[in-house]
């Protein structure tokens, strides 16, 4: 790490943070590597590998031009001279980056194998490594492939939402790993991906006491939010759960009392009998974007007239809750949460 001059007391000290968001630190700069210790050859290497990526204790040999193709950063760092007795490793040399190995693998495997451009599930580690590095080193069609996968799981219209799996189908989930979706909602704020928070918050939201104190990884560590999301959520549902009595079951009140209703007396009963599996014990925040199907052996009983109105009202109002639900959590409207844009 530079040192500061003692000729200019107020030049900065360039931090860590800064070193690992500079792609031009990439170099073999003595100093970064003043303590460096045996490095180790990774799964990614080719024979006729013209350089070699370091990243922690780990090299990944590969093909200088592969990397300018999809880099323009890559292609500004090898367009630059580098010193002749720089470090080499069978013959090539050596580009120190500031990533963690496995964020490095995730993206050589990428570029190479293609293996995360189908549409099977892929690990999380791997979509946060494309977000992160494809912005980072300019990798538009990685950071997009990543950014993809995370959009069909939180998506931004009710009608996707309703067509969702009752898992993750772009994700893999392991079953130990109760984190994953604070872990989704942490990478979402550190890189600006605003359009899934709406509908990841709704589902932090579902629990709250693993809200407030964490989740545990399948390594064993927690993965917690910011106490910013947790406010959001916490706010969020009081007034989501206000919105689903006065907007998406609004019409239960009226069962049994509109105008048309065949049969008043069965249909107020029912409505009770509803009111009753809705609310008791405890109100669901889960509840406010259920189908009408869900309800099938709630309503059977009302007649033609009042399960109209019913399933009319329920949907009406279920998509104006939609519509809303970025505003419960303190987030712009839905058509302005952009994404990378800060």
């Amino acid at each position: 790490m530079p040192t500061v001059e003692p000729t200019n007391p107020l030049k900065r000290r360039r931090t860590e943070d800064e070193l690992e968001d500079d792609p031009s630190r990439m170099s073999t700069d003595p100093e970064l590597n003043a303590h460096s210790v045996a490095a180790t050859r990774s799964e990614v290497w080719f024979d006729d590998g013209s350089v070699v990526l370091q990243a922690e204790h780990v090299q990944f040999k590969v093909h200088r031009s592969v990397l300018c193709r999809h880099s323009s950063v890559f292609r500004d760092v090898f367009s630059m001279p580098h010193p002749r007795d720089e470090p080499t490793v069978d013959s090539c040399p050596v580009i120190h980056l500031q990533d963690s190995a496995e964020d490095i693998k995730h993206m050589l495997l990428a570029l190479y194998d293609k293996c995360y451009n189908t549409r099977d599930p892929i690990p999380f580690s791997a979509i946060a490594a494309m977000i992160r590095l494809g912005r980072k080193y300019e990798i538009d069609h990685l950071r997009d492939e990543a950014l993809l996968r995370l959009t069909v799981e939180f998506p931004t219209t009710l009608s996707e939402w309703e067509n969702l799996a009752p898992n993750y189908t772009q994700i893999i989930h392991e079953e130990e790993n109760d984190g994953l979706l604070y872990d989704i909602v942490n990478l979402a704020h550190q890189n600006d991906i605003k359009s899934i928070l709406p509908a990841a918050y709704y589902l932090c939201l579902q629990e709250i006491e693993a809200l407030l104190n964490g989740a545990q990884r399948a390594d064993g560590s927690t993965s917690r939010v910011s106490f910013d999301v947790q406010r959001a959520c916490i706010f969020g549902r009081e007034k989501l759960l206000r919105a689903q009595a006065e907007e998406t079951f609004a019409w239960v009140d009226d069962a049994g009392r509109i105008g048309t209703c065949l049969h008043p007396t069965t249909c107020r009963q029912e409505a009770a009998v509803l009111t009753k599996a809705i609310w008791k014990p405890l109100p669901e925040p889960g509840r406010t974007f259920e189908k009408w199907t869900d309800f099938a052996a709630l309503v059977e009983k009302l007649c033609h007239n009042c399960m109209k109105y019913g399933r009319e009202g329920h949907s009406t109002g279920r998509q104006k809750v939609w519509n809303q639900l970025p505003s419960y959590f303190g987030l712009p409207d839905w058509n302005e949460l952009k994404n990378f844009e800060t």
